[in-house]
């Protein structure tokens, strides 16, 4: 035989050698990770029926997987017919170890541990916790309870304030734990409510549900320097509920400070030449605050008309169904006003068809009791061929500070008394007169 064919048969045998070898430890290395495949499909089979036995067994084939030992550990730490603070303990800190990143392991070690008395180690757990998820609201609730049930009201207040911040999901049992732990109005607000709108307005709104109205003052006066912007009807309810509680100066305010923050056109504003706020009808109707309202009421339309005006190029147009004898008030505003002060009230109206002996009329009341003031002006019957100027003089008593100017309807007594037709009105003013004339009448 040749030199040269023993070589090339050496060549063939060790190359026939290697891929004999290099097909053996592929087969080795697939039998392995079949095997760890079918270990962690059965472990993970196992784990999905939540029980001792299955968690057990899913550990043994997976050791390594955090989620069956941090599971089995609340098996132990919260089932009753498995309860075993120990072995709960034992195993939420494996799984701490195998997901060193995870705050989860670390908050159910510490709740397993404070369950056992170890009080300090579990503020340790929780402090790892809170360095791995110092924004999740859900974990720090947790944490901030923690310190809360052991009387650290201002670690408490820390953590909460996270989870206001983050979360609207536990914004009321916030606000009223917070005044059972504290009951400190300026600790409350400074420690515990983001200077965000989103958390101070709820929190204004449980400060009045509450009748804790000093408290919301300071609550909105932090909201009104807040440069964040907001839709003027989340602060409609605040100015209600002031005016509802007799408190006209504060809801006023509440009203400048909207202006202010230009979330309500600067021109609604009063001015001396007219205490009313779109006397014209020209600016679009806000239906809060001190800006006209317009209530929906059955068998009446009312809206702006952009074709009869007295000036342009609106006017206020209420047209009735001819059904009812209606006591109406509907399209109404506040004004705040001085006690013993005289004031005129003048504008202008037009009607079409309008029927009854009783119709449309512009009304002055107080708006907390009509007997200190209730005044009106002549009505309007049939048709008008032009528009007819209309005017109010009335003063104040030493009780009044708000009025309601409206269009109003005083029922017909008369068997004839289902009113019908349209009635406009534009340009209303509503001026001062000096207060001297005010204490001589």
């Amino acid at each position: 035989m040749s030199g040269e064919l023993r070589k090339a048969m050496r060549i063939t045998l060790k190359g026939s050698l290697g891929r004999y070898l290099t097909m053996m430890l592929e087969g080795a290395l697939f039998l392995v990770f079949l095997l760890w495949a079918s270990k962690t499909l059965v472990a993970y089979r196992s784990a999905q029926t939540p029980s001792v036995q299955n968690l057990l067994r899913a550990v043994r084939l997976d050791p390594s997987n955090s989620e069956y030992h941090l599971r089995l550990g609340r098996l132990f730490q919260y089932n009753l017919a498995d309860l075993d603070p120990g072995r709960a303990a034992e195993h939420f800190r494996k799984a701490a170890e195998l997901s060193a990143y995870n705050p989860q392991p670390w908050l159910d070690l510490g709740a397993a541990l404070e369950f056992q008395g170890r009080t300090g180690e579990a503020e340790t757990c929780l402090r790892r916790a809170d360095l791995m998820a110092p924004n999740l609201p859900a974990f720090q609730w947790a944490i901030g309870n923690f310190f809360l049930l052991h009387g650290n009201v201002d670690e408490a207040f820390r953590h909460f304030r996270v989870v206001l911040t983050g979360s609207s999901q536990y914004n009321q049992i916030l606000f009223s734990t917070a005044w059972k732990a504290s009951g400190k109005a300026d600790k409350i607000l400074e420690q515990l409510i983001p200077d965000q709108i989103r958390t101070e307005l709820p929190y204004l709104y449980y400060l009045i549900a509450q009748q804790r109205f000093p408290e919301a003052q300071r609550v909105w006066k932090r909201i009104a320097s807040n440069p964040e912007t907001f839709a003027p009807v989340q602060a409609s309810e605040y100015m209600e509920r002031l005016i509802a509680a007799h408190q006209p100066a504060e809801a006023y305010q509440v009203w400048t400070d909207l202006r202010r923050k230009g979330l309500i056109a600067a021109n609604y504003e009063a001015t001396s030449k007219n205490l009313l706020m779109n006397g014209d009808f020209e600016e679009r109707v806000l239906h809060l605050g001190f800006d006209w309202r317009i209530v929906p009421f059955e068998g009446v339309y009312t809206g702006i008309d952009r074709t009869t005006f007295h000036s342009p190029s609106n006017s206020l147009v209420i047209q009735f169904s001819g059904k009812q004898n209606l006591d109406y008030r509907y399209v109404f505003q506040y004004v705040k006003v001085e006690p013993q002060h005289s004031y005129r009230l003048r504008g202008f109206m037009k009607s079409e068809g309008i029927t009854t002996d009783s119709g449309p009329r512009l009304a002055v009341r107080d708006a907390y009791d009509p007997g200190l003031l209730e005044t009106f002006s002549e009505d309007l019957e049939g048709t008008t061929m032009s528009w007819s100027p209309v005017a109010v003089d009335f003063t104040t008593g030493p009780k009044t500070e708000l009025i309601a100017i409206s269009i109003s309807r005083l029922p017909s007594r008369k068997l004839d008394n289902l009113i019908a037709g349209k009635v406009w009105v534009d340009d209303l003013i509503l001026t001062a007169g000096p207060t001297e004339t005010a204490h001589t009448r």
